[in-house]
């Protein structure tokens, strides 16, 4: 109940009073730890622990990911992709270009990292095509999500499947297809939805700058023109080496290097020296500063909602929300894939981590999942779909959504939530239906 209140505080204190979200998000933290028993110095203590824990995992992945987006925002590169995209699908098909390109074409293994090099892009679709970023932004987070939670080599599909024992050639092989077809229809739906309901003097923010702007009015004429494949190297280089992380692990083997160039921060520290380099000869160390100075502005204003939405994160955990959730699966006669959508979907709404929520979800079926008669996949499948649904302030990705892509707080729920809880719904209705013949 406690928890409810929090939450339903924090999105009416946020939308409804405008009040600023970092100091809404930590008097809702303050409030549940002490309405808890957790105590003063218990409470106090979640809240710090819980912005320092998120900073650790992901405070240089953003900042650097930010600042790859900036370089790459002054080389043109994100211009010259988006040109890319329109003439490889046009206009009126870019969102679906973008949400499985995201989902499929780039392998998702970090949802932050990813996140923080697709966003400009986004961002740039959205203005040369003059399609809503509310349409764009939404079919971004359609397709991370997807990748990260369905398709092989996402990291907790990876997770998922592993605990639950799941042939990893039949979640390839399902996934994709189920992950496919979920990107596809969701952005059709939400795009469908946005018509009626986006409205750009509310969801969009008036702060902007908090944003990587990319405008091509800006942009310094370059003095040697390289070719695209050069230009992108410092976003392909990052995910192909925490790709091969990824690949020597499936495969059993431990390379100290490999393990080191794997890492995301390591990754995407090369990328951004990569990035620097070219900036320097493509144009000059004055338009690097430049890059470099523009990207830290921004990410400190995402950095700060990420670290508050993490206290809050910290301060549910303790509160054993997830121990009551799990004890729905002992009492519920529900299809185990549906039960398995609603545990990981509460878990989701009550802790905010789709990580969390869908090997959770997941991995609570585990004692029994040889009896239920259903193949593991399907139960994989079902917890990620759930894992999906529901993502809103306690969950740090939506404020890098609401930073990176300009938007209101109102506007990234429309983007973030509902484009990913519509995703979540389509996808369990997938997973019903493979069910018949698997």
């Amino acid at each position: 109940m406690h928890t409810a209140i929090a939450l339903v505080g924090i999105v009416v204190l946020i939308v409804a009073a405008k009040l600023n979200p970092v100091i809404v998000l930590v008097l809702g933290a303050l409030y549940l730890g002490l309405a808890t028993g957790l105590g003063f110095e218990g409470t106090t203590t979640a809240v710090a622990e819980g912005f320092g824990g998120l900073m650790a995992e992901i405070g240089l992945i953003i900042g650097f990911g930010v600042l790859l987006g900036s370089l790459l925002s002054a080389t043109g590169t994100l211009q010259r992709i988006v040109e890319l995209f329109l003439r490889a699908f046009g206009k009126s098909k870019s969102p679906y270009a973008l949400g499985l390109s995201s989902g499929v074409v780039f392998p998702a293994i970090y949802f932050d990292v990813a996140l923080v090099m697709l966003a400009p892009i986004a961002k740039s679709v959205a203005r040369r095509t003059g399609i809503s970023v509310a349409k764009v932004g939404g079919a971004l987070a359609i397709g991370l999500e997807v990748g990260l939670l369905m398709i092989l080599p996402g990291s907790a599909a990876l997770a998922v499947s592993g605990a639950l024992g799941a042939s990893l050639g039949m979640m390839l092989l399902v996934g994709v297809v189920v992950g496919v077809l979920a990107i596809i229809i969701s952005i059709f739906l939400h795009g469908l939805l946005m018509r009626r309901t986006w409205n750009p003097a509310k969801d969009e923010a008036d702060d902007i700058e908090t944003s990587i702007d990319i405008e091509v009015a800006d942009l310094e004429e370059p003095r040697r023109r390289l070719p695209l494949p050069v230009l992108l190297l410092p976003i392909v280089v990052p995910l192909a080496l925490i790709v091969s992380g990824t690949v020597t692990e499936i495969a059993g083997t431990e390379i100290g290097w490999v393990t080191l160039v794997s890492d995301p921060i390591v990754s995407l520290l090369i990328g951004l020296l990569l990035g620097c380099v070219i900036c320097a000869y493509s144009l000059s160390m004055k338009a690097v500063e430049r890059a470099i100075s523009k990207g830290a502005a921004t990410s400190g204003t995402i950095l700060l909602f990420n670290g508050v939405a993490g206290s809050l994160g910290e301060v549910i955990s303790k509160t054993g929300v997830g121990d009551i959730v799990a004890g729905l699966f002992t009492t519920s006669t529900l299809s185990p894939l549906v039960l398995a959508w609603l545990v990981a979907a509460l878990l989701r709404l009550a802790q905010g981590s789709g990580s969390v929520a869908a090997i959770t979800g997941g991995t609570l079926l585990l004692p029994v999942v040889d009896t239920l008669g259903v193949n593991p996949v399907l139960v994989v499948l079902a917890a990620a779909a759930g894992a999906s649904f529901g993502g809103h302030v306690n969950d740090n990705t939506f404020w890098m959504f609401r930073g990176l892509l300009g938007l209101s707080t109102r506007g990234a729920f429309q983007v973030y939530t509902v484009a990913q809880s519509l995703m979540g719904v389509v996808a369990l209705g997938l997973v019903l239906t493979a069910s018949l013949v698997i």
